[in-house]
């Protein structure tokens, strides 16, 4: 027998074998079915969770100066220096983490009186929303 006829052969049995082979596997191979969580809740976890948040529309205009004008109320409000109308020096600012006043403190003091309000800052801030 020559080589040739005998790489015809062996190709042939490699080629059956093959389809054999995927055949067996895929008669072996079979699926689950399907069952849903009670309720009908679908798939819950990081990539499908049960509850979506729901879209919001962005703010802009006045409702935007309102909610940044209630944030900076509840930041520095809340600090014991500048409640019930205190006034506190650069100083002061500075060491109670006010940068934002400390560093814009020249501009906030139009008095030149070397202390400001939680009122002074919000005409600057307001003054700064204008330009």
């Amino acid at each position: 027998m020559s080589p040739i006829d005998m790489l015809r052969r062996l190709s042939l049995l490699m080629l059956l074998s093959v389809l054999a082979g995927g055949v067996a596997a895929a008669t072996l191979q079979s699926v689950a079915p399907v069952q849903l969580p009670h309720r009908g809740g679908g798939v819950d976890g990081p990539y499908f969770p049960r509850t979506r948040a729901t879209a919001t529309m962005p703010t802009t205009g006045n409702d935007l100066a309102q909610q940044a004008q209630q944030r900076l109320d509840a930041r520095l409000g809340a600090n014991t220096v500048l409640s019930n109308g205190a006034a506190i020096t650069k100083t002061q600012a500075q060491a109670n983490g006010l940068g934002y006043i400390a560093k814009h403190f020249d501009q906030i003091d139009t008095t030149h009186s070397g202390r400001v309000t939680m009122s002074d800052v919000r005409q600057y801030l307001q003054q700064r929303q204008r330009q």
